[in-house]
């Protein structure tokens, strides 16, 4: 699938999956080291800016403009490294969608699986694309004032002191290239578990063109429309609780559950500042910012919630078929699977907050009454 492959380049590119032709040990050695690498670039900026917040800030303005982007980097970190510790799974689920019997059947069937890969691809670009621009904006601001007076980029404690500017610029380049690399990040896993979701819906969809094209006596495909349908929601719950599924399940609960929260705090810290600032660079930043912030969520509860309504849909797919012409052990199987499908496929962030619109606006009005608070502490 063209979308898992651009997910893969992404993950090659910041050194969290190596390049299956990079079978030699000296290629491994060569690319463990570009991965450290990329761990020890972005974590200086996270412990720079929490040093930040021990040891300079001393108001609410200068914590605001250092928590709204320490805390995006600290999901990312926490991201990652649950990523790096299943790596190999994750590369299995990958190539789970390739297998039967997700594997199309036929021409109608690659034609809905060709439908969902452009629209993974499209998601994926816009995504990526705005995100992009976000971090080019916050790159560029200091070249718009702040060169004068040695801005940093972010807030963050520096040990050394960087007003000459071979040292600036330096410290500069370093700012960059770990928002870069944190945004590369961000922006693979999201839209990893991001084509999982609609490749989800995709095999419903699948799942649904074979049910309709059932015919008299065809007990074959009855029992794999049964399989298929167990599948998906094996691929989801992961009902097989041994299996390596399983652990990859628990690790993007919890890492959408962290987003949350973090989505939370970061859209109530960008409230905030842009209530404080005029109309400006620093304004159309925050801005950027909290919109690729919310796109983020979005992304996951859009889809997730398309999941859930198509999950349900499929009783009433089987009922319009022509099932009427089918024997009755076809129809007992049939009534199986619209029995299991009254339950449907919610994805769950840390098994508390479904992936869905209501928990996506539920999210907005937490933010918003937290900024409230925060406004009134004031």
């Amino acid at each position: 699938m063209h979308i898992l492959r651009w997910i893969r380049m992404l993950l090659v590119v910041c050194g969290f999956m190596p390049p299956p032709s990079w079978s030699s040990p000296v290629k491994k050695f060569l690319y463990n080291i570009y991965t450290v690498f990329v761990l020890l670039i972005v974590h200086t900026l996270l412990i720079s800016q929490i040093l930040d917040v021990i040891f300079i800030v001393d108001n609410p303005e200068d914590f605001s403009d250092n928590f709204y982007i320490t805390v995006a980097i600290l999901v990312c970190s926490y991201k990652t490294s649950r990523f790096l510790i299943n790596r190999d799974m994750h590369a299995i689920l990958m190539d789970t969608l390739d297998r039967e019997p997700f594997s199309p059947m036929n021409k109608e069937e690659n034609q809905i699986r060709e439908k969902f890969d452009r629209l993974s691809e499209l998601s994926a670009m816009t995504y990526t694309t705005l995100v992009v621009c976000c971090v080019v904006l916050l790159s560029v601001t200091p070249f718009f004032g702040g060169l004068k007076d040695k801005k940093l980029i972010c807030r963050a404690w520096i040990p050394y002191n960087y007003s000459s500017p071979p040292l600036f610029f330096l410290t500069i380049f370093h700012q960059v290239t770990s928002m870069a690399y944190g945004a590369l990040l961000n922006v693979a896993l999201d839209i990893l578990f991001g084509s999982l979701l609609i490749h989800t819906y995709c095999q419903l969809e699948i799942l649904e063109h074979r049910l309709t094209n059932i015919k008299k006596n065809e007990n074959k495909l009855v029992k794999q429309c049964v399989r298929h349908h167990r599948k998906i929601y094996k691929l989801v719950f992961f009902l097989s609780l041994k299996s390596y599924a399983a652990m990859v399940n628990k690790e993007f609960k919890f890492i959408i559950g962290s987003q949350f929260l973090a989505s939370l705090l970061i859209i109530c810290f960008s409230l905030y500042r842009l209530t404080q600032e005029g109309i400006g660079l620093k304004f159309l930043e925050t801005f950027s910012y909290t919109v690729c912030v919310l796109m983020e969520i979005l992304y996951y509860c859009w889809y997730g919630n398309e999941v859930k309504l198509k999950s349900l849909q499929l009783s009433d797919k089987i009922f319009k078929s022509n099932w009427i012409s089918l024997s009755n052990n076809t129809k007992k199987i049939l009534l199986m699977i619209m029995r299991r499908a009254t339950v449907p496929i919610d994805y769950t962030s840390i098994h508390v907050v479904s992936m869905d619109l209501e928990s996506f606006m539920s999210l907005l009005k937490t933010s918003y009454s937290a900024y409230n608070m925060l406004k009134t502490t004031k």
